[in-house]
């Protein structure tokens, strides 16, 4: 691989991390700073690290990232090497053993609507099997007997 070599702020990350998601936007236009929207959800030093581990943010819970909710678990998972099922496991195994299937959404879809449920009616929300990859930033609903 290539080595990377990137300048991180402590005490710009710190003011980012007291910032509400709209007032880091609009603080880094201030200083002029380009982003894209998942610079939003994490500070950026976390994020650098989370890419170089090749790590994933995966998201369970009531439906929304854990920005929208207190009983939102985010986990932490090496990327594209675990399926559903696996996952599931890991959770808890009696949700393993009757895995049926998983509902998935990429969580910067999700946080367009205001509940999983609208977010399902608009076609967001997608059903995958017990093979299906967990990818970084999706939000999973397992459906298990």
């Amino acid at each position: 691989g290539k080595d990377q070599c990137v300048l991180v702020s402590a005490k710009l990350e710190s003011e980012l991390a007291e910032l509400s998601l709209v007032e880091r936007g609009e603080y880094l236009r201030d200083l002029g700073v380009e982003f894209d929207d998942i610079e939003l959800c994490h500070c950026t030093l976390p994020l650098l690290i989370k890419d170089q581990l090749g790590l994933s943010l995966v998201y369970t819970g009531p439906g929304v990232p854990a920005e929208r909710t207190q009983t939102t678990k985010m986990h932490v998972l090496r990327s594209n090497e675990i399926s559903a099922l696996d996952f599931a496991g890991k959770l808890h195994k009696e949700i393993r053993d009757g895995f049926m299937f998983a509902e998935v959404t990429n969580c910067f879809d999700l946080v367009q609507f205001e509940s999983y449920g609208e977010a399902k009616d608009a076609g967001i929300v997608r059903m995958e099997g017990k093979e299906y990859v967990i990818r970084d930033g999706d939000v999973v609903f397992i459906k298990w007997k």
